[in-house]
This record gives C-alpha cells, structure tokens and sequence, in this order.
C-alpha cells in the first residue's frame, strides 16, 4: 500500500508541463453539466476535480458550517461500506479523495491510478449518492471541527481573518466562516446533512474537469455512472452583496506578541471587463512577492513585516481585494500607515511601465507551471469552470494579459485602490510607541 503512495506521489510530481492543457475541450454530456477534459497518456493515472454548488453561503440560519459538515462526511462510508472500509478502499488502492467547500462550492478531488480508476470512480459515485452519515461518525467529525474551531481562537490569523469577514460582508451568507461556528455546528443533526447533500451534491450546476490517461468516451461513461444518478435540481444562487466593507480599523484583542491585520477593499467580479487589469494591479502592488510595491515599502524599507500580500477573491457574488500582515504591536500603526500611503501613490501614479512589463513577464511565463501534472492541469481547469470562463480561455489567457495597456492597468488602479475605503481588521492591540 505504501509502495503505491509513493508510486502515485512520484508519478504527480515527475508529470511534464501540461501543454495538453491548452488543448483542453468540453464535452457535451448531460444537461447542467459542465466537462472539460484534456487528455494525456503519458502516466497511467487520472485526475478528476468535481465542483457543487454547495459551498457555505448555502447554510442556513443558524446552521453555519452545514456545508463543511457534510462535505467533512463524505469519506465516512457509503451504501454498505462504513467509514473504516471506505478509507482502507480508497488506500489499499493508492486512491487520492480530497474535499474542500469554500463559500460558494464543494470542490471534490480524485486522483487515482488508471488501473484502479474503475473502483475509484466506483467509491466516489457510492458517497455521493448514498452516504451513511452514521450517529458515530457524525459525532467524531464534530467533535474534530469544533476542535478546530478552538484551536483558531487561539491564532491571530484565524482570528482577524474570520472577523473581516463579519465586518466585510455585513448581512450577507459570505460573512461567517466556512467552518461554522459553534452554535451552529452543534445545532446540525443526521437529517440536515442528509437533506444537503441530497439538494447540493447534484448535477445541475456541476462542473467537472479531468486529465490524464482516458479517453473522451471513457470520460463520458465515467461522469454517467458517478454523477448520473444525482440529483438534477440546481440551488438558487445567494443574492449579490449589497454592501462590502467598513471602513476604518476594527480591533479585535488578544494579548499576543505579533498582531495580525486582515485588510481590504471591493474589489470586481471575475466576469468583469476589469478582472485581468485588476489582476496585474494586484501583482504589482501586493501580489508579487519581492516584486511587490508593499513589500518593497513595508519590509524591505522599513522593515516592519517579514511577509505581507494581496489578492483578489474569486467569489461568485462579490468581488473583493484582501490583503494580510503580521508585524509587532507597537508597529502595526506605522505598517497600516504605510499600506495606505503606498496605496494613495499606485491609485495616483499607476505603475511604471518597467513594473507592467515585469507582472506580465512573470504571469504569462509561470502560467504552465500549473499543468505540471495531470492533477494540476485538473485543478486549474477547474478553477476556470468555476469563475465561469470558456474552455477555450486555457489557451487565450496569455494572450489577454500580454494586451494589458499601462493606461490600463492605471485606470483600474485609480478605480480599485482608494485607501479611504480600506477596511482594517487587527487581531491583537495596536500600540503606538
């Protein structure tokens, strides 16, 4: 059993760049379904990555966490098969099953070897469409989550990251955590994981990507078995969000020796004209590392911080800027002055035209690291599917930030980066010297 981990492990990370990737085509199977596919024979193994409507702005009322719960459950047996037999399935088979549920989706993962895609597929249809959910296992997942729970009480970064969201997102379902709370969790019985799975783990509104060693009817088969006999209803999507954030800073404290800011700004959805622009801002003010203009400024200048970064989230129903940063107590003034006097230079300057060409440098010539293997060219399709971009985009991508105008990128670097509407989060205290 080992020897096939190691066999399976090596295989993912020795798989060449994934040019198939950018061959990628859909399948027109069911309808609601979505299936991309790149096809590569070069190991013998699978990936397939299987996206739900079914992430936590789906839990409701005073549920919070039903979605993680249930998508914490979906290992834990199936039809015939208890919890115990269905893991030692899926390792005696080297059969990688992974399930993560963000705000909009459950995202499921599986990576097996091609001779063992038939049982793999086989299990995965079984805890879709017939999940146990038995009154012990049920209990040792909560328990494991409300465990979690406590342990991020206790981290900074958890903490001010959970309360941005509060505060950020206001009345909307994106404002509490993916993981619950703990009211929530304990208010969660056999039948509201039943009822949710049944409702969300359903083919209307799936997207599915795949790579590797199949063919396209083969592919065709597969997603007919293992998702066929969901259901084909497709929960409604969450309204938009009315209103993001609150500007200003919102202490939440805790006597630690490093406090942790979460901050932020509205940000664009990722079907806006605006998204990549945007993008390539990000990259340059925060999102690049070394390369990034507050980095540059909040450590290498001033050396108030070892790492601080930006992104854009990739929510279905709002968009939004994040950024993040840990410094000592009685600097996190200075760095949060810092943050916004960088900020006010990027919306008033934009970058220069040596920086722009540095980002698209970067993105465009690390793009195909992320079809090193069959797995990654999955995942990556299937972050595509889910921001609701064509199959076709795979190719087109590069091609679409090369394009990117400097007047562009400072157009949007105006619109996006107003400090005067940064929502600040600090877990810990905010001295002054």
């Amino acid at each position: 059993m080992r020897m096939r981990a190691l066999l399976i492990g090596a295989m993912v990370a020795l798989a060449p760049l994934g040019a198939q990737a950018f061959g990628a085509k859909q399948l027109k199977l069911a309808k609601g379904e979505e299936v991309w596919f790149a096809e590569d024979h070069t190991l013998p193994m699978v990936a397939l990555v299987a996206s739900f409507p079914a992430g936590s702005s789906y839990d409701p009322p005073g549920k919070n966490g039903l979605a993680s719960f249930a998508a914490s459950m979906m290992d834990e047996g199936a039809a015939n098969t208890n919890s115990r037999a269905f893991h030692d399935a899926l390792a005696d088979r080297a059969i990688q099953l992974s399930v993560q549920t963000d705000r909009d989706w459950t995202v499921v993962t599986l990576v097996t070897l091609s001779a063992n895609a038939k049982d793999a597929f086989k299990l995965l249809a079984m805890a879709l469409a017939k999940p146990r959910f038995d009154g012990d296992a049920i209990a040792r997942v909560r328990t494991q989550m409300l465990q979690n729970l406590a342990q991020q009480d206790e981290d900074p970064s958890e903490v001010a990251a959970r309360e941005f969201n509060r505060v950020f997102f206001g009345g909307h379902p994106y404002a509490h955590s993916t993981d619950g709370d703990p009211a929530g969790l304990n208010a969660i019985n056999r039948i509201d994981l039943k009822n949710f799975a049944a409702s969300h783990w359903v083919h209307g509104g799936l997207k599915i990507a795949a790579a590797g060693d199949l063919t396209a009817a083969q592919l065709a088969d597969i997603v007919k078995a293992t998702f066929g006999p969901l259901g084909a209803k497709q929960p409604p999507l969450p309204s938009r969000a009315a209103r993001l954030g609150a500007p200003g800073i919102h202490v939440v404290k805790m006597d630690v020796p490093q406090p942790n800011a979460v901050f932020g700004l509205p940000g664009v959805i990722r079907s806006d004209k605006d998204f990549l622009p945007a993008y390539v801002a990000n990259y340059i003010l925060g999102g690049g590392g070394f390369a990034s203009r507050l980095t540059a400024d909040v450590r290498e200048k001033k050396g108030l911080t070892y790492d601080i970064s930006t992104e854009l989230s990739d929510l279905r129903r709002a968009g939004a800027i994040e950024g993040l940063v840990a410094t000592r107590a009685d600097a996190m003034q200075e760095t949060l002055d810092t943050v916004r006097e960088t900020m006010t230079r990027f919306a008033d300057q934009g970058p220069t035209p040596q920086e722009l060409a540095d980002a698209k440098t970067y993105l465009t010539g690390s793009f195909p690291r992320a079809f090193a293997s069959n797995q990654g060219t999955a995942s990556q399709l299937s972050a595509f599917q889910r921001a609701g971009l064509s199959v076709d985009y795979v190719a087109k991508r590069n091609g679409l930030i090369n394009a990117i105008t400097l007047d562009d990128v400072k157009r949007v670097a105006k619109k996006l980066f107003d400090p005067g509407k940064l929502t600040v989060v600090v877990a810990g205290t905010v001295k002054s010297k």
